[in-house]
This record gives structure tokens, C-alpha cells and sequence, in this order.
């Protein structure tokens, strides 16, 4: 449609204005390269499935293509707020010189002269501008430059999905859920009138408290469309006989996993690449009209629930249970339980908690020695004593009066002997341990003290860092970040926002696999028996903190990272005779809920063992009495070894035994240079000098300290779940009980497990 030129009586008209309020106004051209405020539009969350979770919003506001709407939606709506909206050029000095005249008789304001058009660029362009001469000129010159740029038909749908309604309705899709309970694309004709005939005064007119204001104004849009030509006589008479049927405010839309919908948000209100600060975020994520796509798989959540539920249903006396299962391959978070009823406990216990992990942190240990040559086999010594520390004298004590003395490290890891892990971690160097930690995924506070290695991390650490940690070994020593969002769109279904989902090298792939298969002997004849899975590898390591206020079971298979942590929210609540068992530990309940979750989800996939790639292994010629090179006083024969294992010291001869069976590793593979993927100068820790392991026949060297004699063993559990000692004190194996299990220990920092 071309329309006439009306500038030089736009400009007339303008004057005219200026003049009529006394005011000399200078103007500055606005232009329309400037980007328009863009109107608020709710978000909406979905799980893995395209389930819709929950809705975001502060203003009410979805959008509609125009296209779509019923023709006599647009000809209400312009038959209510500007008749001559499809032949003027954004102004229409009509219609001003009309209200000016109405409002004169009627001593105030009684009619505007704004079109659709100057409505819609105070909104997008204008929205906080005071009332002035100088601002209606401003919005008159750019109303013209929109119906320069912008066909009618897209000033009328923006329009329309930017109007306000009322009742915290933005937009005609949203009036019409508002109002009636249906899309917009379903309006009747009486429907689209009241509607239309409400923009003007929308509160005052609002239909579910003035029904009677409200059907008046409908019949006169009505009376209007009749006389514009765009509504037939018999059809507005018929609309105007309906009674006006308005329904109650609808609620706010149910949100459906309320702990997962309130991690999600705090997870993009403090990612630094979803905005420039927090304030930009929360405007985004709130009124972007995004969609986000999250990664919770609603059948892996419902067997979550159900295994919860299972052990620990709640009744009075049962503690809590925090559940995260992790995909180590893509760093998605599948299943997320932080309680059992978001409206007694809002805290996440997944994500939010902070607690001690207890004997569950003695996997960093384990990795970092591994990490630095240590074997399976290698002897440490695991006898309790008095350590001197930075921050003076440090007493560990084994569990139940063990004495193991010598034992190998897998021993020391399948029955969780405290007194070898305060020795190794004295060796390694706690910033190793802890730096290791962190770039395994533990994105809690660690303290870079004695303790941690037996789980004295303050203020803690979350089972959401746990389950990650663990997934980077069960992704052979590549993070993954973990995340609870796949992707977000717009309203247009456009990708916006993608997590990062690169993964990092940040531990040698034979020192996982290796670490893994020590934590494998957890499952089968150690602490965490009560986690197997028949036809399933499984690694893992349980964790019970002082006074049984923790407990904790971290577990893996090849394709599945989950960790579970039990315990009271409110401060450190000791857990002793829950449903038959008398003290609490991470054997218990966290391994029982953990295997019956990993059951579940696995069930129908074919098992899959842990291995490692060719091209991590190494042939030697190794001695097969001694394990170490062969030289030429003893036989050699090739063997295949994970590159980690591969012993740099010969068989022995008649000078003193080697030092160590391993060759060091860092801890990471380096950055090839500035600006490298494949890990961050934080991230990558280098091996340090230090006390040497032992080889096969030594333990190791005892830091300075005194050795002391175990307390007397405490009472137990109930006969299956009878603790023993962690070894027999000369290396041999730790036996299940007769309930199949070896008890983990308590404690959090001086006698944790």
C-alpha cells in the first residue's frame, strides 16, 4: 500500500504543538539504528525429554505471529485504538486535532491522538521519557521513521505482542490466557473486542473485577468494527448477546523439580559467559523469552527417587540423601535428588551442601600417588601415630584397633587404612592432593591441610563435586565440566547459549585406569561390597565422617559416575540406629542406594569393564619374580604395562634393592603453549621431590611422629554389619565380614576412615 506524504503538515503540526505550549524546543533527530528496549518474554525450562519444568517470568509476555492471528483480532484491536492505522504515516493530525478538541470541552484528558504506531515506539524505544512537548515530537519523528522501515502488518502483530492487558498480562496471547484460558490464535469476535476495547484502561477496565465497564467498551469496539466495515451487522450483534465469560486468574504455572529449576538458575546467574554481571543475567534469564533445554532425564529421576525411597522413605528418624549422577563422557547431569519435599527444605542437598567427605576423599590421594609412580602392590605403612604438620601435631587413628603395618597400597584402599593415607599425603605434598582435587572437578573451597586426605576439607565438599570428580576417572583422567544445561534457545528456536563442553585432560589415562582398578577392590572385597553390581565393573570408595554425622559412597562404571551422601541438614547430627543399623557408615545406606540406582538405570545396557587404549600401555622386558626390567642376571620376558606402571629400576643384584617400581607422571598433560585446551597452568601440577615409595619389600619411611597403640574397639553394628580391622598387620587382604562387607571408618580429619 503507498501511503501519502504528510511531512510538511506533520511538521506544521509539530510547530504548532510547540508554539501552543510556549516552549521554544531543540530538536536531535532520533534514529533508528539504535537497538529498541526489548520487551520482556518469560522463559520457560524443559528437561531432557522437551518436558516443560517451570515457567520464568516477571511479566507475563508470550509471543504470537501476527500470520497467525484471526483477522478480527487485528481489525478489534484497530477499531479500538486507531481507525486510521492503515492509511496515515505513523501520525494522524486528525486524530490529534479530534482529542485536542474533546479534551477542551471536556476540561481534561478524555481521548488520546497517539496511533498504534507512537504507542509502540514509547514502548520499545520511549518507556521511562516524562511527558514533554519534547518527547511527543521525538515519538511523532520516529513513528514516521518506523512506518518508513516496517510494513503495516509487522507494526501491528509488535504491537500486539508488546500491549499491556492487565492483570500482569503482556501481549494478546498472554490476555487471552489470561482472560479466557485459550491461545490467541482461538479468539471469537466478542472475545478479540473486549479484549481490544480493555488496552486503553486496562486495570480499570479489567474484566474479572468490572465485567460491566469492561462488556460496554467491548460493545462499542463492536459498534465500531461495524462502521469501519471490517465486522458484519449480525455477527456483532451475536457477540454483543454473549455474556461475558472471563475466567479466574490463572496461578503461576506449576514448576515440576523444584531443587533442579532453582540449580539451573543459580547455575546461569553465575555463569560469567550468559552476561556481563549479574544483573544482565537475571534480566535475561527472566524476560528473554528463552528456552532452555536442561540435561535431567525424568526416567533416570524417578529411579533416583525411587531408590531414595527404598532405603530411606523418610519416617521419623531417617536422615536425608543427596543423589547426583554424572555422565562421564558429556559432563551432563542426568539425576539430581537434593531432598525429599522442596516446601520443608528449599536447600539443594545435591548441589548446595557442604559437607565432610570423610574416606571419600582418599581417592585424590590414591590418584596423586598413582600419579607419581606408586603401584598396587607397593608397601606402605598404615600403623596410626602422632604426625608433626604446619599446624602442629596431627593423631590418626585406624578404625577398631586395626594394626596393619605393612600392607600393600590396594590393601591400604580396600580396607581404608588411615594411618597409610596420612603417610602418603605427607609425601605427595597437600597442595598436590588438593590442586588435583580441583581439576578433577571439585569446584568447593579446598584447605591445602594434613587432614583432607582423610576428609578434613572445611568447609566441605558437595555430592555434585564428588559424582564429577569420580566421572573423570571413569573418563580416563578427562574432565568434562558437569552440567545441568544442554542448550538454550529463543523464542525463535535459535541456539543463544551452549555450555562449554570440552573436555581436559587434567590426569595421565593410565594413572586413572590404575587408580580405578585399586577402587574396583573397594567394591569387591572392601568397604563398599554393598555396592556391586553382578556382570557390572565397579570402582568406588565410601566415606564416613567423625561421630557418623556423614556418610558417603562415591561409585562408577565405565558410562555411569554417582554419588550419594546421607546425613541430617541440620549441623552434624550423629546417625546411630537408623532401621536396624547402629551406626551409620558409607558401606550402608549410601552403598545400597547407590547400587540400587545404578542397577536401575543400567538395566538393558550391555556391561561395559573399565580398559584402557592400547597406546597407554607400554612392552617390557620384565623379571617375573621381581616385577622390575629385566637385566642380564635375571631372565626377561615382554610384558604389556599401563605406562604409569612402567618400572625404571632393574631385577634385583647384589647392590641394595631399587627405590621404586613406577615411573612419575605429572599430573596433567601440559599445555602445548598459550592459549592450549588441553589444560590450565592451575590445573597442571607437576610431580615434586620428596620421600620415595617403597617398591615391593619396604614400607614407607614414617614421617616424624610417635606411633601409638589403638583404642579398644566400640561397639558395632548389628551382625551384618560387624566392622574388622583393615588388615592383619602384615599386608595380607581385608575379608568381608559375614555380612559382606569391611567396614569403613569414621571420622573427619583425626579419625576418619
Amino acid at each position: 500500500m503507498t501511503r501519502p506524504s504528510r511531512a510538511p503538515a506533520l511538521l506544521l503540526l509539530l510547530a504548532l504543538l510547540a508554539s501552543a505550549c510556549g516552549t521554544i524546543v531543540e530538536l536531535e533527530l532520533p534514529e533508528l539504528d539504535a537497538v529498541p528496549r526489548d520487551p520482556p518474554e518469560q522463559s520457560l525450562i524443559f528437561d531432557a525429554d522437551g518436558n516443560q519444568l517451570a515457567v520464568l517470568r516477571r511479566e507475563f509476555r508470550e509471543r504470537v505471529a501476527v500470520d497467525e492471528l484471526p483477522r478480527h483480532v487485528l481489525d478489534a484491536v484497530v477499531a479500538a485504538e486507531d481507525q486510521r492505522f492503515w492509511i496515515h504515516g505513523g501520525v494522524d493530525a486528525r486524530a490529534i486535532v479530534r482529542a485536542a478538541a474533546a479534551n477542551l470541552a471536556a476540561g481534561g484528558v478524555e481521548q488520546g491522538g497517539s496511533t498504534i504506531t507512537q504507542q509502540l515506539v514509547k514502548t520499545l524505544y520511549m518507556p521511562n521519557d516524562p511527558r514533554a512537548p519534547a518527547t511527543k515530537i521525538r515519538e511523532a519523528l520516529l513513528a514516521r521513521q518506523v512506518e518508513d522501515e516496517m510494513p503495516k502488518e509487522e507494526i501491528l502483530g509488535e504491537y500486539l505482542n508488546t500491549v499491556y492487558f492487565g492483570n500482569g498480562a503482556y501481549g494478546i496471547q498472554a490476555a487471552a490466557e489470561t482472560y479466557f484460558r485459550k491461545e490467541a490464535t482461538a479468539l471469537t469476535l466478542g472475545e478479540a473486542a473486549l479484549l481490544a476495547g480493555i488496552i486503553r484502561a486496562p486495570e480499570s477496565l479489567n474484566p474479572t473485577r468490572e465485567p460491566d465497564g469492561a462488556q460496554r467498551r467491548r460493545d462499542l469496539v463492536l459498534d465500531a468494527m461495524v462502521e469501519l466495515g471490517t465486522a458484519a451487522p449480525a455477527d456483532a450483534e451475536a457477540a454483543k448477546g454473549a455474556a461475558v465469560d472471563v475466567q479466574p486468574r490463572p496461578p503461576s504455572p506449576p514448576t515440576s523439580e523444584p531443587h533442579w529449576v532453582d540449580f539451573v538458575i543459580r547455575t546461569l546467574l553465575d555463569d560469567p559467559t550468559f552476561g556481563d554481571d549479574e544483573a544482565a543475567r537475571a534480566q535475561r534469564l527472566f524476560g528473554g523469552g528463552l528456552r532452555i533445554h536442561t540435561t535431567l532425564r525424568p526416567e533416570l529421576q524417578a529411579l533416583a527417587r525411587e531408590a531414595v525411597a527404598t532405603h530411606l522413605p523418610g519416617d521419623a528418624g531417617d536422615p536425608e540423601v543427596g543423589l547426583v549422577h554424572v555422565d562421564p563422557a558429556t559432563g551432563h547431569i542426568l539425576a539430581s535428588v537434593g531432598g525429599r519435599d522442596y516446601d520443608e527444605q528449599q536447600f539443594d542437598l545435591a548441589t548446595q551442601a557442604r559437607r565432610q567427605p570423610g574416606s571419600a576423599f582418599k581417592m585424590f590421594v590414591l590418584a596423586a600417588a598413582v600419579t607419581s609412580g606408586y603401584g598396587p602392590e607397593d608397601l606402605v605403612d598404615g600403623s596410626p601415630g602422632t604426625f608433626d604438620t604446619p599446624n602442629g601435631p596431627w593423631q590418626v587413628r585406624n578404625y577398631l584397633g586395626s594394626r596393619p603395618g605393612r600392607l600393600t597400597l590396594e590393601q591400604a584402599t580396600w580396607a581404608s587404612v588411615n594411618g597409610a593415607y596420612a603417610r602418603l599425603i605427607l609425601e605427595l605434598g597437600t597442595g598436590r592432593v588438593a590442586a588435583l582435587a580441583r581439576a578433577m572437578g571439585v569446584r568447593s573451597t579446598i584447605n591445602e591441610d594434613a587432614p583432607i586426605a582423610l576428609g578434613g576439607v572445611d568447609p566441605g565438599v558437595s555430592p555434585l563435586d564428588m559424582a564429577a570428580a569420580y566421572a573423570t576417572l571413569a573418563n580416563l583422567g578427562e574432565r568434562v565440566p558437569a552440567t545441568p544445561i544442554s542448550r538454550i534457545e529463543d523464542a525463535d528456536g535459535a541456539v543463544v547459549h551452549r555450555p562449554d563442553d570440552r573436555g581436559q585432560r587434567v590426569l595421565d589415562p593410565s594413572a586413572a585406569y590404575v587408580t580405578t582398578k585399586i577402587l574396583q577392590g573397594v567394591v569387591e572385597h572392601g568397604t563398599g561390597v554393598r555396592a556391586r553390581i553382578p556382570g557390572w565393573e565397579v570402582a568406588g570408595k565410601t566415606g564416613t565422617t567423625e561421630s557418623y554425622a556423614d556418610a558417603w559412597f562415591v561409585g562408577y562404571t565405565a558410562t555411569l559416575a554417582a554419588s550419594v551422601w546421607v546425613g541430617h541438614p541440620e549441623g552434624r547430627v550423629p546417625m546411630r540406629n537408623v532401621r536396624g543399623i547402629r551406626t551409620v557408615t558409607g558401606g550402608s545406606f549410601p552403598a545400597r542406594i547407590w547400587r540400587s540406582y545404578a542397577t536401575a538405570a543400567l538395566a538393558g545396557e550391555q556391561p561395559v569393564d573399565f580398559s584402557l587404549p592400547e597406546e597407554y600401555y607400554e612392552v617390557v622386558e620384565l623379571d617375573p619374580a621381581s616385577g622390575l626390567r629385566a637385566a642380564p642376571w635375571c631372565a626377561g620376558e615382554p610384558t604389556a604395562v599401563p605406562r604409569v606402571l612402567v618400572p625404571r629400576d632393574t631385577c634385583p643384584s647384589p647392590t641394595p634393592a631399587p627405590t621404586r617400581t613406577g615411573t612419575p607422571l605429572p599430573l596433567c598433560t601440559p599445555a602445548a603453549g598459550p592459549g592450549s585446551e588441553d589444560a590450565t597452568q592451575q590445573d597442571c601440577v607437576e610431580p615434586t621431590p620428596g620421600p620415595q615409595p617403597t617398591g615391593t619389600g619396604e614400607p614407607s619411611p614414617t614421617p616424624t611422629g610417635t606411633a601409638e597403640p589403638e583404642p579398644a574397639p566400640s561397639a558395632g553394628d548389628s551382625p551384618s554389619e560387624e566392622p574388622t580391622s583393615g588388615g592383619d598387620g602384615g599386608g595380607a587382604s581385608p575379608s568381608p565380614t559375614e555380612g559382606g562387607e569391611v567396614r569403613d571408618t569414621p571420622g573427619g580429619g583425626t579419625e576418619t576412615e
